[in-house]
């Protein structure tokens, strides 16, 4: 698995698990124990989320607009707020209100108590339009 942040061990382990194989089952394939296979399957996982995080990070700070949404906020104002930002830097934005709160909620579902903000994050807007939601 040249130029990723997984080694070839946690690749096959993914593919194998991708394929309907159990821990157990990968194991005995790979000759190895099923504790050996969690750990690897584990490691590659929490490193795909790094993974997702840097990218992320790099989109964030290419993004023209970013906004804070602070704790106590009603993210109901949060659409009006981002769209507004977009409008200023005459970006094209393909969400609706809708959409926009849906995405929010997917995303940082566990920093809000119903429409309330209860940890702060941040949302950027690329060039193209598209909502990232950090």
């Amino acid at each position: 698995m040249r130029e990723t942040f997984l080694t070839e061990a946690q690749a096959r382990v993914l593919e194998l698990r991708a394929k309907g194989l159990t821990q157990a089952e990968i194991a005995r394939k790979l000759k190895t124990s099923r504790a050996n296979i969690c750990i690897l399957e584990r490691r590659a996982r929490e490193n795909i989320a790094r993974a997702k995080q840097t990218l992320k990070l790099a989109a964030k700070l290419r993004a023209p607009v970013v906004l804070e949404v602070k704790p106590g906020e009603d993210i109901l104002t949060v659409p009006r707020r981002l769209l507004k930002a977009a409008d200023s830097a005459k970006i094209e934005v393909e969400f609706s209100t809708p959409e926009i709160v849906a995405k929010i909620q997917g995303e940082v579902g566990a920093k809000l108590r119903g429409r309330t903000v209860l940890k702060p994050f941040e949302i950027g807007l690329t060039a193209d339009g598209d909502m990232l939601v950090y």
